[in-house]
C-alpha cells in the first residue's frame, strides 16, 4: 500500500519543478482559506450583506473577463517578449477604457432602470464596480504576462497575498458592522495588495524592453489578434454568465437575503469540490491524451476516471451533503440555517458536474470546440428557463423547489455532456476533427 502511496504521489510531481509546485501548492491553499475564515466571517455579516455581495461580485467578475475582450491572450501569442508586453499594454488600455465606459453607465443610467434589474438595496453599492473591474481585468492583463515569463514563483506569492489579505481584511473591517460595503472594500484592496507584485514584474519588463505604445500600434496589433475578441469572447460571456446566473436571478426574484444564503452554501460545498476536481481533470488530461496519441481513442482513460469520480461522490461529496444542513447551524450560526438545505436542493447538479468536468477534456482532444461553445449556449438557455419560469409560473414558489427545478434540469444537460464524452472517446479518427 505504501508502495502504491509513493508511486501515485511521484507519478503526480514528475511534471512539475519546484516553482510549479509552489504556485500549485500556494493556489490550494488559497482555496482553503474562505473555508478557514467562514465560520468568522458569517457571524459578522448578514445573510443580507451576502447577497449583495454575491450580486456585485457577479457583475464585477462578468464583467472584468469581458473587459479584456480576450486580448490578454496575445501575450502568449507573439513570439518576441516585445510584442507579448505590447499586447499586455493593449489589454490594459482596453480594462481601463470599458471601466471608464461602465462608470459613466453607472452614474448616468436612470435608478429606475437599475433598480429593476439588481433591486433597490443593490443601488447604493454600485458606484464601487468601475473600480472593482479595473482591478480584476488588469489583474488578469498582468498574469498572463507573468505566465508567459514562467514567473510562477510570483504568481504564488499574489495568490497568497490576495487570498490571505482578503480574508484578514473582511474579519478585520467586518468587526466594524460595515455591512455589505465592508466586503466589497476588502476584496478591492486585496486586489490592490495582491497585484502590486505583478504590476512591479511587468513595470520592469515595461523598462528593459523600452516600450513604446500608441493608439496607432495598439490599433495594428488588434488588427492582427481581433480573432481573440470575435470568437473568443463570446464563449468567455457565455461560460461566466453561466457560472454567475443563479446569483443574479435568485437575487431578482427572492430578494437578496436568500442569495446570501444560497452564496455561502455554494462556497462551502465548491471549495472543496474544486479543488479535488481539479486533481483529477489534471491526471485525466495527462492520460488521455497520451492514450489517444497512442491509439487513437481515449476510452480506457473515460472510465477509468469516471469510476475514479464516482468513487469520490459517494466518499466524499455525498456523505458532505446529507449531513450539512445539521452542521451550518452550527458553525456558522442560526441565520444561516437554511443555506444548508439549499445545498441538498443542488445536489443532483453538484454531483453530475464534478463527473463531467474532468471527462469533457475529450472534447478539447478531439478540436470540438464549436460544439463546446453549442452546449455551453445551450446550459445558458436552460438554466435560464427552469430558474425564470417556475416563479412566473408560480409566484409563491420557495427558493429551495426553484432550485431543485434547475439542478434537474441544467443536471441532466451535463449527462448529455457525459455521453458526448464518451462518445468522442470511442472514435478512432484523426486528433483534430473538423469543427
Amino acid at each position: 500500500m505504501t508502495r502504491v502511496i509513493r508511486r501515485y504521489i511521484q507519478f503526480a510531481l514528475a511534471p512539475f519543478n519546484r516553482s510549479h509546485a509552489h504556485f500549485v501548492s500556494s493556489s490550494a491553499l488559497v482555496m482553503v482559506f474562505p473555508l478557514i475564515s467562514a465560520p468568522i466571517v458569517a457571524r459578522l455579516y448578514s445573510p443580507n450583506d451576502f447577497g449583495i455581495y454575491a450580486v456585485f461580485f457577479s457583475l464585477a467578475t462578468i464583467t472584468s473577463t469581458v473587459s479584456t475582450l480576450e486580448l490578454r491572450n496575445i501575450a502568449f501569442l507573439e513570439e518576441s517578449r516585445e510584442r507579448g508586453a505590447h499586447g499586455v499594454l493593449l489589454t490594459l488600455s482596453t480594462v481601463f477604457l470599458i471601466s471608464l465606459a461602465l462608470l459613466f453607465a453607472v452614474v448616468f443610467l436612470p435608478d429606475a432602470w437599475l433598480i429593476h434589474l439588481f433591486g433597490v438595496a443593490f443601488i447604493p453599492f454600485l458606484i464601487w464596480l468601475p473600480v472593482t473591474v479595473f482591478l480584476m481585468g488588469a489583474g488578469l492583463a498582468l498574469n498572463a504576462w507573468a505566465t508567459r515569463e514562467k514567473e510562477f514563483n510570483v504568481l504564488a506569492r499574489n495568490n497568497l497575498v490576495l487570498g490571505l489579505s482578503t480574508m484578514l481584511l473582511q474579519i478585520g473591517i467586518g468587526s466594524f458592522s460595515p455591512g455589505p460595503i465592508g466586503l466589497i472594500v476588502a476584496n478591492m484592496l486585496g486586489l490592490v495588495l495582491g497585484g502590486t507584485l505583478l504590476a512591479v514584474l511587468f513595470a520592469k519588463a515595461f523598462r528593459s524592453l523600452q516600450l513604446q505604445f500608441s493608439l496607432r500600434s495598439g490599433f495594428g496589433q488588434f488588427r492582427t489578434h481581433y480573432r481573440l475578441t470575435l470568437w473568443m469572447m463570446p464563449g468567455t460571456l457565455v461560460n461566466s454568465m453561466s457560472q454567475f446566473l443563479p446569483d443574479l436571478l435568485i437575487n431578482r426574484f427572492f430578494g437578496p437575503a436568500l442569495l446570501g444564503q444560497y452564496s455561502l452554501a455554494m462556497r462551502m460545498i465548491n471549495m472543496p469540490i474544486s479543488i479535488l476536481g481539479s486533481s483529477l481533470q489534471g491526471f485525466f488530461q495527462q492520460q488521455a491524451s497520451e492514450e489517444f496519441n497512442r491509439d487513437g481513442r481515449c476510452t480506457a482513460s473515460f472510465w477509468r476516471f469516471a469510476l475514479l469520480g464516482i468513487v469520490s461522490v459517494l466518499v466524499f461529496i455525498l456523505p458532505v451533503i446529507l449531513v450539512v444542513p445539521y452542521l451550518f447551524p452550527l458553525i456558522f450560526g442560526s441565520q444561516w440555517t437554511e443555506a444548508g438545505t439549499l445545498i441538498q436542493a443542488v445536489a443532483f447538479l453538484t454531483i453530475v458536474r464534478f463527473i463531467s468536468s474532468p471527462l469533457s477534456y475529450v472534447w478539447i482532444i478531439r478540436g470540438r470546440q464549436r460544439l463546446n461553445f453549442i452546449w455551453q449556449i445551450g446550459q445558458l438557455v436552460i438554466g435560464l428557463g427552469t430558474l425564470v419560469l417556475p416563479s412566473l409560473i408560480d409566484p409563491q414558489i420557495t427558493l429551495f423547489s426553484t432550485l431543485w427545478i434547475y439542478s434537474v434540469g441544467v443536471g441532466c444537460w451535463y449527462v448529455l455532456a457525459i455521453v458526448i464524452s464518451y462518445s468522442l472517446s470511442r472514435r478512432g479518427q484523426t486528433k483534430h476533427e473538423p469543427m
